[in-house]
């Protein structure tokens, strides 16, 4: 419902009816409203009637009507053919985006997210909303820090810009939705349990929830999250399995529970229902709840083989695996159990490979990598080793400008970054620029020419790069860009640490180590892998094409 009514803000005044319909939750108004004007638009202005139609979409899979939908989105091409090409990829991507989203495809929804959220030239609000869908898929994959570094990007550039009132109070609801649904699935890793429990988090729903009155739909939402977030101790009945709901602030978190899931039911929308069936039944779990969670799970709760199919098996799994330890039934727990550890594992193999390579999380990235290189340096040279991270594109950069903007002589910095680095600021330049070089022609796999893709990171000179890239790394770019683009290749962020600790011997041995760590990648939605890919051992590019059954993995 967030990112539906985040969506909503594009559309202008022409459609303010189906905007407002979409603020109080009455999606299928909404449709009735939108899906009749869209017929009828046919030849008006192709920018309003792709915004109509994009939101008009997601009200379509908010609605359990994914036939419609799909046959929407491919009459939105011919919409969007009016349009410039960049803004009908741009288009495109987003109807895809939601889809995959919808499906539970998180891997395939950030990969086509990223193509709007990476273009620096796309319009500003359909960026914001990109990198807010981003965010959730990121969220669904368990890379928690990615998805809240990507959803503050977003923030970024609504600050940034003349933003409608409501967006910047709809990302922060957005921010505490996805701190509220990672601890839900924190699966008995008690460590990942303890941020909702906080007060300050129930506070801010709180007042996220006045900032969006104006949005009932919204406010809907947030106080549901309130309800998944008001934990407290199981009552002996709740211990017991018997479901006990406690006193006080527990009585009223089930009551907003089962609130919350009759105002999806009540509205037709059974893919939020679903959804919000599923997190009421993890909070209720975690509270010890064991029959109260069994009633609120309803139908979903019932069908075993449904379940392995259904869009939400990871959690129905694990669900069923905690009722049946709660019941005294332990071979089926275990049972469920290995179902939910196969599925999660399947999840990480197969959908963290479709993790977008993305400029703009590799810089956010590059400088977490950088900080015990930067920690190595005098604190006053600490910001010379920032600067150049973050201005590493830049073809001006140089030691004179560094050695200014930390008010030092050249030799002075010069003799700081040798003594403490083993390396000159202009090697250390070199090695990053032609690091991230190679793991952008690497992950872009010949998507862009080899100059486009140097010029990214400030190299501007053909014979210059040939002659520093095949210094260290003993082949031409050209080569590097003609190999096929392979899932287990370390992203930009992790051979930038390596370049500097290998000073002059190279970045080879780094990268292996930085792989090696990838390879300690566990089970389930909590792990927060530094790497965005190569998460095991021996799965390879043609294995990670393959479709696991449950008992296959």
């Amino acid at each position: 419902m967030l990112l539906l009514t985040l969506g909503s803000l594009r559309l202008d005044q022409q459609d303010g009816d189906v905007a407002a319909a979409v603020a109080r939750g009455d999606v299928q108004e909404a449709l009735r409203l939108g899906l009749g004007r869209l017929d009828r638009g046919a030849g008006g202005d192709p920018e309003r009637l792709a915004a109509l139609g994009q939101v008009l979409g997601q009200a379509l899979l908010a609605a359990g009507r994914d036939e419609q939908a799909e046959e929407l989105f491919q009459k939105q091409l011919k919409m969007y053919e009016g349009l410039p090409r960049a803004q009908v990829r741009w288009l495109s991507s987003m109807d895809r985006g939601f889809m995959f989203l919808h499906l539970n495809k998180p891997g395939r929804a950030a990969e086509t997210f990223n193509v709007v959220a990476d273009a620096d030239d796309a319009p500003p609000v359909l960026r914001v909303e990109a990198l807010a869908g981003m965010a959730q898929a990121m969220q669904s994959m368990g890379e928690h820090r990615r998805a809240a570094r990507t959803l503050a990007f977003a923030v970024a550039i609504a600050e940034a810009m003349e933003a409608p009132s409501l967006m910047m109070p709809l990302l922060t609801a957005i921010e505490l939705e996805l701190q509220v649904c990672r601890a839900l699935r924190h699966y008995d890793d008690l460590a990942g349990a303890e941020l909702p429990r906080d007060r300050d988090v129930r506070a801010s729903l709180r007042s996220s929830a006045l900032a969006l009155a104006a949005l009932p739909g919204v406010v809907a939402r947030i106080e549901f999250l309130i309800a998944l977030a008001a934990h407290e101790p199981a009552t002996i009945g709740g211990q017991n399995g018997h479901g006990g709901q406690g006193n006080g602030q527990g009585a009223e978190g089930v009551d907003g529970l089962f609130d919350g899931v009759r105002w999806y039911r009540d509205r037709r929308l059974a893919p939020m229902e679903e959804r919000a069936r599923v997190e009421a039944a993890l909070a209720l779990l975690d509270r010890g709840q064991a029959r109260t969670a069994y009633d609120i799970l309803g139908p979903l709760a019932i069908d075993d083989a449904r379940q392995l199919h259904h869009r939400h098996a990871i959690e129905l799994r694990y669900c069923a695996s905690k009722l049946h330890a709660m019941n005294g039934r332990h071979s089926d727990a275990l049972r469920c159990y290995r179902q939910h550890a196969q599925l999660s594992l399947a999840r990480l193999r197969f959908e963290l490979t479709r993790v977008p390579y993305s400029r703009f999380l590799e810089q956010q990235e590059r400088a977490e990598q950088a900080d015990a290189d930067q920690l190595r340096l005098p604190p006053r040279y600490r910001r010379a080793y920032q600067y150049i991270l973050d201005h590493l594109h830049d073809r001006a950069l140089s030691v004179r400008r560094i050695a200014a903007e930390i008010d030092v002589t050249e030799r002075a910095l010069q003799m700081a970054f040798r003594a403490n680095l083993g390396l000159t600021p202009a090697e250390v330049i070199r090695k990053l620029r032609m690091a991230c070089i190679r793991t952008e022609l690497q992950q872009m796999a010949g998507r862009d020419s080899v100059l486009a893709v140097a010029a990214r990171w400030g190299m501007a000179n053909r014979s210059t790069l040939a002659h520093n890239y095949r210094q260290q790394f003993g082949e031409t770019p050209s080569a590097t860009a003609s190999l096929p683009s392979f899932a287990e290749l370390p992203s930009i962020a992790a051979t930038v640490a390596a370049a500097v600790a290998g000073g002059g011997t190279g970045i080879g041995t780094g990268m292996g180590s930085a792989m090696g760590s990838a390879m300690g990648v566990g089970m389930g939605t909590a792990i927060e892998p530094v790497l965005p890919i190569s998460l095991a051992a021996g799965v390879g590019a043609e294995t990670s094409r393959r479709e696991f059954s449950v008992d296959g993995v």
